[in-house]
């Protein structure tokens, strides 16, 4: 496989796990972000212009129609899966008792697991250990950023460090200084509350630069309560039911950890197993998947 661009690359994480069917808030956020990785493609690629430019091009290529979203969304997704990158599974919603009790299907974008891997643990490892940070990956931390993805990735104690590095970033590149500054998600829809808490909670530099580095936060966790018939069997039994059930949704599963609260990644995303019981009419007992941050 070809070296992938930096619109693809961002795509294949901003895309993971978004409702392939509707145009939800996450995804309209992801969507515009893919516009503006290429319009950032083409300033990697040439001459870096002065900052009133850049916003001014970036800003427009996300401020876009609904309509224009759809046709990249289309034409991404061709490109991705083109290259064996990109399918679309149910949903783990799907795979929830009131879901399947009422015969609701829902659907997602599951990128190639492997590239994905590759991706984010080459992103990570580069900008958590000590060292230059690349053009790209600077690219690809203010798309994050932008995406509302950030938090998807990064573990609060992993933020924390990375404050200071992005602080750091910042002051040492004229990328850096160019780009953070700009924000193009005022353009989005409403974001959730917890936007507005986070904003004052994080990422607040030490340097005095005034540079604010504050993720838009989209409420993409869920939890998925699956009926599980071996409850009285023993841990075992009751994982493997669960893992029965998202099998024949065709999700990949891998268990991390077994015992009492299993930790399974299940296609790109870690989510505890939490054995639950609840009660209706008479008592359900089964498991209750909730995201979990590596």
């Amino acid at each position: 496989m070809s070296e992938l661009s930096l619109k693809e690359r961002f795509s294949l994480i901003a895309l993971n796990a978004q409702d392939s069917l509707h145009m939800t808030t996450a995804k309209k956020a992801a969507l515009r972000c893919i516009a503006a990785a290429e319009v950032l493609e083409k300033y990697l690629d040439g001459s870096w212009p002065q900052q009133p430019v850049l916003e001014q091009e970036l800003k427009s290529a996300a401020d876009v129609s609904s309509h224009t979203l759809k046709q990249t969304e289309k034409e991404i997704k061709e490109s991705l899966t083109e290259k064996d990158l990109l399918t679309e599974v149910p949903n783990l919603l799907a795979c929830d008792m009131y879901y399947v009790t009422a015969g609701v299907n829902i659907f997602e974008y599951r990128c190639n697991i492997d590239e994905y891997t590759r991706q984010t643990e080459g992103m990570r490892a580069e900008l958590m250990e000590d060292g230059n940070i690349s053009d790209d990956v600077t690219c690809l931390l203010w798309l994050l950023r932008e995406s509302g993805c950030f938090y998807d990735l990064f573990s609060r104690a992993e933020q924390e460090y990375l404050a200071s590095r992005i602080n750091q970033l910042y002051l040492e590149s004229y990328l850096a200084k160019s780009l953070f500054p700009i924000e193009i998600h005022h353009s989005f829809e409403a974001f959730s509350q917890k936007f507005l808490k986070k904003k004052d909670e994080i990422f607040t530099t030490p340097f005095g630069t005034g540079l604010l580095f504050a993720c838009p936060v989209f409420e993409r966790s869920q939890s998925i309560f699956i009926e599980a018939d071996a409850w009285f069997s023993g841990n075992d039994k009751r994982l493997e039911c669960v893992i029965r059930r998202l099998d024949e949704k065709g999700h990949v599963v891998h268990v991390l950890r077994a015992g009492t609260v299993p930790l399974l990644k299940i296609d790109n995303l870690y989510y505890e197993c939490i054995p639950t019981q609840i009660v209706v009419k008479t008592a359900i007992q089964g498991v209750r998947l909730r995201r979990y941050v590596m």
